[in-house]
């Protein structure tokens, strides 16, 4: 029930020109062979060089899953260039595919081109080209030339060529390569602003969309759907379609939606960015918004903390957190991790919630660092400004809670019971908070065939009776969850004392330094406890199918070793907000063993 394993996936769904632009401060600048306007770019840092990082990195996987993945890529390579020499095509150069046109994709000359770098545009025909192609070769237009060539086996379809010098662009469309012909405005990396830009450059593989052009061509559209998703949610909640769903999580869901939307209304460019590093997989997506607009101001007042507390949490966790927003964008956040809810019906209840939960927010949180094993232990520790206040207010929350109402959106089957001044440790003084859940009363509502599936997963974050010691030394608030307080007080001494915490593991090292040094949130899962939890959804999902279909998966097997992690963090500045992803090499080789059984089992 702890913040750690909610908070991933909702930071998520929350956030969810004209010519040459001058490198902005701080970033690198580098002149691309692209239309300034082209809407998507896919570029590859070299098809050798990539090949090759991305053979190195799965060095770390079992060795027959290594040797599969190099003998694949050896063997795709192998197919695309059949028949060709590649002299004249530098592996270690991008290569970048563009879409031109969105609409004109399904056209029968597709808006679309390959930009091959090149020695020379004569040797490329020469050497690249079959001698079957090359007799094909015929003059098209000015500055374009036409080939019939076949790749991959496929059936000969006529290209149009374009000499770039260091490129050549290749395009099934004529319109498109005689775009290339003479000067037109090539696209700037510093265009992206600096955090884009030096992610694309570093990037092995990575996707570009121009938001500003997309804006600009489909943006009356997103205005439409955004109010096209609140009637419809008003409709469906007005038609008791939304089994499961109150009112405030409705509302939430609406929020989840409409900011999505309104984050790519208001964003100029979207980066999908892959590094194939030798320590493992690096995935990272980011964007850039425009100034003076919603999205914009939200985030005008957020920075990146280090986060290094949460190296001092104890050992032995599933899921380790930290995290440290601005006001705006926590209590935004809040609405989707503190959910308390009275039942339906009881408007002065829900209002003493709100006003407790307002004078939490007032109290000024600042860096929040957390572990947890799901049901079984946990410890959050949150920094505050006035943290004896906010110690009462989220005692006052859950105390709030009348029988039948909400915490983190199950059902209460009791009044919530809290002894004040239960325990003193270390300084703290710790107030004592009994809960006891409904969980079928909290699927009620839910269709039949998922119910089983939800009430497992909410088991996951909690026992039917859970209790919380909620306390503060002054300084912070602390919220523990143990089997009882002698296991609750051991997770606050480990953290306290600091000198042997999750931080000296290799392997919390491993993910953590291949992470942003300073983010806004950093979340960290033990690989196995994740592969457990993405089995377990799955198996969920099938079942849900009509008629038992899908496939059946077996069990994740234990593996022997030390623990590995994958690394998840966010990062929020004014005007980009990124998010990564590591997964180390060590994880990987973990979860092929571990999930060599799953695959096996299936019937």
């Amino acid at each position: 029930m702890l913040r750690p394993l909610r908070f991933p996936l909702v930071a998520v769904a929350v956030l969810a020109a004209t010519g040459p632009v001058a490198a902005q401060p701080g970033g690198r600048n580098v002149t691309l062979p692209y239309p300034a306007k082209a809407p998507l770019v896919v570029a590859v840092n070299g098809w050798q060089k990539t090949t090759d990082r991305l053979t190195k990195m799965t060095e770390a996987l079992p060795a027959a899953e290594a040797k599969k993945v190099k003998d694949s890529l050896e063997l795709g390579l192998d197919k695309a260039f059949e028949g060709r020499k590649t002299d004249a095509v530098p592996g270690d150069k991008r290569v970048y595919a563009v879409v031109h046109d969105f609409a004109k994709l399904g056209a029968e000359e597709p808006a679309f081109a390959v930009l091959l770098p090149v020695t020379t545009y004569a040797e490329f025909k020469r050497t690249f080209l079959t001698a079957a192609e090359r007799g094909t070769v015929a003059k098209a237009g000015k500055g374009v030339e036409s080939v019939e060539a076949a790749f991959g086996g496929g059936e000969a379809k006529k290209l149009f060529l374009t000499d770039l010098k260091d490129y050549v662009a290749v395009s099934p469309s004529e319109e498109v390569a005689a775009s290339y012909v003479g000067q037109y405005t090539k696209a700037q990396s510093g265009s992206m602003g600096p955090d884009l830009s030096t992610a694309f450059l570093a990037a092995d593989a990575a996707i570009f969309l121009n938001m500003d052009v997309i804006n600009d061509l489909y943006g009356e559209q997103i205005r439409q759907v955004k109010g096209l998703i609140d009637f419809g949610l008003q409709q469906a909640e007005m038609g008791g379609m939304l089994p499961g769903l109150d009112r405030k999580q409705i509302e939430l869901v609406k929020t989840m939606f409409t900011g999505l939307l309104q984050g790519i209304e208001d964003s100029q460019g979207l980066l999908l960015a892959l590094e194939f590093r030798p320590e493992g997989l690096q995935f990272g997506v980011r964007t850039r918004f425009a100034t003076d607009t919603p999205t914009s101001a939200a985030l005008a007042n957020e920075t990146a903390s280090p986060l290094a507390d949460i190296g001092k949490l104890p050992r032995g966790q599933a899921v380790y957190g930290g995290a440290k927003f601005g006001k705006k964008i926590n209590d935004t956040f809040r609405g989707f991790t503190q959910q308390f809810n009275a039942p339906d019906g009881q408007e002065g209840t829900d209002a003493k919630i709100t006003k407790l939960l307002d004078q939490l927010s007032s109290a000024g949180p600042g860096v929040e660092v957390s572990a947890s094993t799901g049901a079984d232990a946990g410890l959050t520790i949150t920094q505050y400004k006035a943290a004896k206040q906010a110690a009462a207010a989220l005692v006052g929350v859950y105390q709030a809670v009348p029988a039948g109402g909400k915490v983190m959106g199950v059902v209460t089957k009791e009044k919530t019971r809290v002894t004040e001044d239960a325990q003193t440790h270390r300084g703290f003084t710790f107030s004592e908070v009994r809960l006891t859940f409904d969980f079928e009363k909290t699927v009620e509502a839910l269709p039949e065939p998922v119910r089983e599936s939800t009430i497992a997963n909410m088991k996951r974050m909690a026992k039917e009776r859970m209790t919380y010691w909620i306390g503060s030394d002054g300084k912070a608030v602390a919220t523990l969850t143990a089997a009882d307080w002698a296991a609750a007080s051991k997770l606050l001494d480990e953290y306290l004392d600091g000198n042997a915490g999750v931080g000296s593991d290799a392997g919390f090292r491993a993910a953590r330094s291949n992470l942003p040094a300073s983010a806004s949130a950093v979340y960290l899962a033990e690989t196995g406890q994740l592969l457990t939890l993405l089995v377990d959804q799955a198996k969920a999902a099938t079942a849900a199918i009509p008629g038992g279909g899908g496939p059946q998966l077996g069990k994740v097997q234990p593996v022997q070793g030390e623990p590995t992690y994958v690394g998840f963090a966010l990062t929020l500045k004014p005007q980009t907000a990124s998010v990564d992803v590591f997964v180390p090499g060590t994880a990987m080789n973990a979860a092929a063993r571990m999930a060599s059984g799953i695959f096996r089992r299936i019937e």
